[in-house]
């Protein structure tokens, strides 16, 4: 068997595993950058991403956080919860995911202020586990397309769940398989894949979701399986609760939308609006011109607004 992989090298950060519900763990890393005395920051990924796909907008936080991320369930160095997915792969648990590696990272920086950064269905998990469940230890949040399915505009409540469940359809048709990393770079290159990434983005995206292949067949394979990254999208699809959770969030929010002129944007973009009339305490800045994985094509923008939580964060 391969040695276990990690979506984050150990040159650049710490693993700690944390066991969650279903016997899962779940990949814990802290960034090798920074000083301990800083704040904390944790991050949470895009579906099919990992932590280490943002490596480099990861080592720009570093600058004045301690920065913490993790691997969802299934995906990167994560293990593979057990079917069905259906239970297993789901908001509920990917919001108690998220629980158990605050109380990790608290126990490592028990004295630090607690701020959040995410993308898309992570961010979502975040407002799930603050709304719903009653647990928001940051002092502020910054999110990037919050993936959210709306309950209360009939318009984009059927729009996002038809488009999820054709996109979990397309997730399960894509090639699993590489005979090498650099086919692997050469095909995420392409202009309709992620050619129009940011260079260093791009090569941390590369390193991150593809690793030696388990079965013991020569070659690789993609960190995120195609049906673990297609029930990610149709958990989207299941449920309205992280929404509906939104007015009982307490804690300031500012929400990044992607561009909804932009072509490499989506519904998701259009929801942000929404999301932030639902919240007690929350603005929403537009970045034109970009698409929903703003984080990967403008890291040094999307970087500078995430640091910008410490300047405007209320005081403990």
């Amino acid at each position: 068997m391969p040695a276990a992989f990690s979506s984050l090298p150990a040159m650049a950060a710490e693993r700690f595993d944390v066991l969650v519900e279903d016997g899962v763990t779940i990949a814990a890393y802290e960034l090798r950058e920074g000083s301990a005395n800083t704040p904390v920051l944790i991050w949470g990924h895009a579906n099919g991403f990992g932590a280490g796909s943002y490596l480099p907008f990861l080592q720009r936080l570093a600058t004045r956080f301690r920065v913490f991320a993790y691997d969802a369930r299934g995906q990167g160095g994560s293990s593979i919860p057990p079917a069905p997915y259906t239970t297993t792969i789901r908001f509920d648990r990917f919001a108690r995911d998220l629980e158990a590696v605050v109380y990790r990272v608290q126990a490592r920086a028990p004295k630090a202020p607690l701020y959040y950064g995410g993308h898309s269905f992570s961010a979502a998990a975040m407002f799930h586990l603050g709304g719903n469940f009653g647990f928001a230890p940051w002092r502020a949040v910054t999110t990037f397309d919050a993936t959210l399915r709306p309950s209360d505009r009939d318009d984009l409540k059927q729009i996002s769940k038809a488009r999820s469940t054709p996109l979990a359809e397309m997730t399960l048709r894509r090639r699993r398989y590489f005979d090498t990393p650099a086919a692997y770079a050469a095909a995420m290159a392409r202009p309709k894949a992620f050619g129009y990434f940011a260079p260093e983005m791009l090569e941390a995206l590369c390193q991150a979701t593809l690793r030696p292949r388990r079965d013991g067949g020569e070659g690789y394979e993609l960190s995120c399986p195609p049906e673990i990254e297609a029930a990610t999208y149709n958990s989207v699809a299941a449920t309205t609760a992280p929404y509906e959770g939104l007015r009982d969030f307490p804690v300031p929010a500012h929400l990044i939308a992607a561009d909804p002129a932009d072509p490499k944007s989506n519904w998701i973009a259009e929801v942000q609006s929404d999301v932030a009339r639902h919240l007690p305490d929350a603005r929403v800045t537009t970045m034109t011109g970009a698409g929903h994985l703003m984080p990967f094509e403008r890291p040094g923008e999307c970087a500078e607004i995430v640091l910008a939580m410490l300047a405007k964060a209320p005081p403990p």
